[in-house]
C-alpha cells in the first residue's frame, strides 16, 4: 500500500475580496494523496486533531492522474478535522483536497462574514480545483473527469451547493421561527444574526456576497456528493433546487446528533429528493463523532467535541463512514466509466 502523502498550501482567489476588503480572497488548503514509497513518515506540526502518520511533502505515487475528492470542514473547523476520511481515501488512490474556508476556519480569527455567507465556501472548492489542477504539485495529476465533493456539517451545505442547491436566507429564518429556535448563531457566534444589519452598512465585501446568496454555484465537474451530518443552514435551500439535483447524493447521519438533527436536516433533504441515498450510522452516533481523534488524548471525554456515548468507538464509526463514502464515490466513478 502506498504511503499517505500530506501537504498544505495557499491560494488567492482574485475574483473575490477578503472579508477585510483586501484584494483577493485567501484560501488555505490541505491535501492527502498516494505517495511514493521513498517518502519518509513524518507527523505534521502540532494540530488539535491527530493527523496520523503521513509522508510530509512526499512525491506522488506514479505518473498518472488520480480521482479527486474535495473536502469541506464544518463551522469554524479545519480540513484536518476530517483527516481520518482523507487518509482513508488517499489509501484508495484518491487525491483529497480540503479548503480551509476564510473567516470560518480556526486557522484564522473568526469573522462574522465567514459564518454568515455560507455560499462562498462552494466557490472556494471550485477555485481550488481549478488552480491546483494547473499551478501546484498536483498540476496534471488531477483527473477532472472524476471529482467528488464531501462535506461535514456546514460542509454538507457547501457540497450540496456545488450540486445546484440554491439559497434564500429567508427560508432559514422562517424555519428557525417555526421551530422556536432562539439562538441566533452557532456556538462560535451565538449572536451571529445580529451582525447582518451592521455588515450591510459597513462592509462592501459582505454586501456583494449577500446579494449573490441565491446564485447558482453548481460545478459541472463534480460527479457525486456526500454530506456527513448536514447542518441546519441546508434549510435555506429552495425546495425546487434540491428536488432538481440529479447527480448522486449520499447523506450520512447519526441518530444522536443534536447540532444537526436528522429530521430537520438530512431527513428534510431526502423528503425533497427521493433520489438521495441516506445512511444512518446508529442511534448513539453524535454530531462530533464525525471529527477526528484529538492529538492530545487527555481531551477525550473532557471536551464535548471529543466526547461520545459510552457505546461508541469513534474509530470504528470512522471506518464504517469511510467505507460508505468510498462506495458512494466509486459508484459515481463507475457510472462515468472510471475506476481508481
Amino acid at each position: 500500500m502506498a504511503l499517505c502523502g500530506y501537504r498544505t498550501g495557499f491560494i488567492t482567489d482574485q475574483t473575490r475580496p477578503s472579508w477585510d476588503q483586501e484584494k483577493g480572497r485567501p484560501i488555505a488548503w490541505s491535501a492527502w494523496y498516494p505517495a511514493a514509497e521513498t517518502g519518509s513518515i513524518v507527523r505534521p506540526p502540532d494540530n488539535l486533531f491527530d493527523t496520523g502518520a503521513v509522508s510530509l511533502n512526499a512525491p506522488m505515487l506514479g505518473t498518472g492522474k488520480h480521482p479527486v475528492v474535495l473536502l469541506s470542514h464544518g463551522t469554524g473547523g479545519t480540513g484536518e478535522s476530517l483527516g481520518w476520511l482523507a487518509r482513508s481515501l488517499a489509501s484508495e488512490n484518491y487525491i483529497v483536497i480540503a479548503a480551509n474556508h476564510h473567516g470560518n476556519t480556526s486557522l484564522e480569527p473568526y469573522q462574522a462574514e465567514g459564518f454568515l455567507c455560507w455560499w462562498e465556501r462552494a466557490i472556494d472548492l471550485s477555485a481550488l480545483l481549478s488552480t491546483l489542477a494547473t499551478e501546484s504539485a498536483f498540476a496534471g495529476r488531477l483527473d477532472l473527469t472524476c471529482v467528488s465533493a464531501v462535506g461535514f456539517s456546514l460542509g454538507g451545505y457547501t457540497v450540496l451547493a456545488l450540486a445546484g442547491a440554491r439559497s434564500a436566507v429567508q427560508n432559514f429564518d422562517l424555519w428557525r421561527r417555526q421551530n422556536a429556535i432562539k439562538r441566533a448563531g452557532p456556538r462560535e457566534f451565538p449572536d451571529l444574526a445580529d451582525h447582518v444589519a451592521r455588515l450591510l452598512k459597513t462592509s462592501g465585501a459582505f454586501r456583494q456576497s449577500w446579494d449573490r446568496q441565491s446564485d447558482d454555484f453548481s460545478d459541472a465537474r463534480i460527479t457525486s456528493i456526500v454530506a456527513l451530518a448536514p447542518a441546519p443552514p441546508v434549510r435555506a435551500f429552495t425546495t425546487q433546487s434540491v428536488a432538481q439535483i440529479d447527480r448522486p447524493v449520499t447523506l450520512i447521519t447519526g441518530g444522536a446528533d443534536q447540532e444537526a438533527p436528522t429530521r430537520h436536516c438530512a431527513g428534510w433533504l431526502s423528503s425533497q429528493n427521493s433520489r438521495f441515498t441516506h445512511h444512518d450510522l446508529g442511534e448513539h452516533v453524535g454530531h462530533y463523532t464525525f471529527l477526528d481523534m484529538p492529538s492530545d488524548r487527555s481531551l477525550i471525554g473532557t471536551e464535548d467535541i471529543f466526547t461520545d456515548h459510552n457505546s461508541i468507538n469513534r474509530r470504528e464509526i470512522h471506518r464504517l463512514a469511510a467505507r460508505t463514502v468510498l462506495r458512494a464515490v466509486k459508484s459515481a466513478q463507475g457510472s462515468t466509466g472510471k475506476s481508481s
